[in-house]
C-alpha cells in the first residue's frame, strides 16, 4: 500500500505545493475513488495527509471506515494502519518461483560413442580401437519429471530412459571373455569380419540440476549438468563376415564380458528450446578391475526434447 500511496502523493505534489502557497491550511483537497475505496488527500500546515476509507458493513448498513492514514513531512512518511487484512489495494508481492517449469530430459538423442582413459584421451585405449564415425548411441528418454526450487529458474529434473549403445571395433578383431578376462581375439584363419561390435543397451536414470531462461512459459535457452545412473540390461559382442561359401553371416560371439552391471555417467546439456547437446563422461570403468581394457564410455550428441 505505501508504493500505492507514494505514487499517488507524487502525482499530486505539484497540485498540493501550488495550492499550499495560496493557502496555509486546506480542508479536502483530492478525492480518489478506487475499487470502491475511497482515497483522501489533503495538506494542513506543510504536512500532507493521505487517508484510505474502505465500506464495511456495520449492522445492516455499510460505512466507510478509514484503514490507512499517512503523514508525509519534509520527505519523511509516519504511517497508521487498521484492519490491513480488509484492504485489497495493489502491494509489492514477493517474488516467488513458479511451479511451471519445461524440463530437458524427455525426448529422442543420438550422438558419437567412444571410449576415453582416465585423461580424457579419446581412442585407442588399452588395445581398443574404435570406427569412430559407425560407433553410435542411441537415447530414447520416456519420462520427466522436475522439481523446481528457486526463484532464478531453478530446478532438480529426474525420469528414466533407454540407452542403445553400439561400439564398432577397428580391425579384424572381436571382444571375448577368456578365462574370466574379456580381451581382444583375432578372426579366424580365413575370415574377415564386415563388422565386429559391442552392443549394450541399459537403463538410465538422471538426477539433474537445470536452468533455463524461459519467457511467457517457451524456454529460450537451457543449460544441465549432473549424473546419470545406469544399469545394463543386455550386452552382446557380435560379428558380421561371409563364410567360406560367400554367405553373410551374423554371429553372437559372447553375451556379459564382466562388463559393470550398474555405472554412473556425468552429463551435460545445453539448448535452445526443443534442441540441445549433451557431452557425457563415465568415471566409472566399463569392464571390471582387471577384468577387462580399462576403457570409459564417453559420449557427444544432438538431442531433440520433447
Amino acid at each position: 500500500m505505501k508504493t500505492l500511496v507514494l505514487i499517488i502523493v507524487s502525482m499530486l505534489a505539484g497540485y498540493g505545493i501550488a495550492e499550499a502557497k495560496a493557502k496555509t491550511t486546506l480542508e479536502m483537497d483530492t478525492v480518489i475513488m478506487v475499487d470502491g475505496k475511497r482515497i483522501e488527500v489533503l495538506e494542513v500546515n506543510d504536512r500532507m495527509k493521505v487517508r484510505v476509507y474502505t465500506p464495511q458493513e456495520n449492522e445492516g448498513e455499510l460505512e466507510d471506515v478509514m484503514v490507512f492514514e499517512g503523514h508525509y513531512i519534509d520527505g519523511k512518511s509516519y504511517e497508521k494502519r487498521k484492519f490491513l487484512g480488509n484492504v485489497s489495494l495493489p502491494t509489492r508481492r514477493h517474488k516467488k518461483h513458479s511451479r511451471h517449469f519445461s524440463p530437458h530430459w524427455a525426448g529422442f538423442g543420438m550422438g558419437f560413442a567412444n571410449f576415453a582413459d582416465g585423461s580424457l584421451h579419446i581412442n585407442d585405449i588399452d588395445g581398443i580401437d574404435l570406427r569412430s564415425g559407425k560407433s553410435l548411441e542411441y537415447n530414447i528418454n520416456f519420462y520427466e519429471k522436475a522439481f523446481p526450487f528457486s526463484v532464478y529458474n531453478w530446478a532438480f529434473v529426474t525420469g528414466a530412459g533407454i540407452r542403445w549403445s553400439r561400439y564398432r571395433l577397428n580391425g579384424n578383431v572381436h571382444l571375448e571373455e577368456i578365462d574370466r578376462v574379456t580381451q581382444l581375439v583375432p578372426a579366424p584363419d580365413g575370415i574377415h569380419y564386415k563388422a565386429s561390435k559391442l552392443n549394450i543397451t541399459s537403463l538410465t536414470i538422471p538426477a539433474l540440476f537445470e536452468w533455463q531462461k524461459s519467457h511467457h512459459g517457451d524456454t529460450k535457452y537451457f543449460f544441465s549438468a549432473g549424473a546419470v545412473g545406469v544399469v545394463k540390461t543386455m550386452s552382446s559382442s557380435k560379428i558380421v563376415y561371409r563364410d567360406e561359401n560367400g554367405k553373410k553371416r551374423k554371429d553372437k560371439v559372447d553375451g556379459g564380458m564382466n562388463i559393470h552391471p550398474v555405472t554412473v555417467d556425468f552429463l551435460f546439456q545445453a539448448g535452445l528450446s526443443w534442441l540441445g547437446v549433451y557431452a557425457k563422461y563415465s568415471p566409472m570403468e566399463l569392464f571390471g578391475s582387471d577384468r577387462g581394457p580399462a576403457v570409459h564410455p564417453v559420449s557427444l550428441g544432438l538431442h531433440i526434447h520433447f
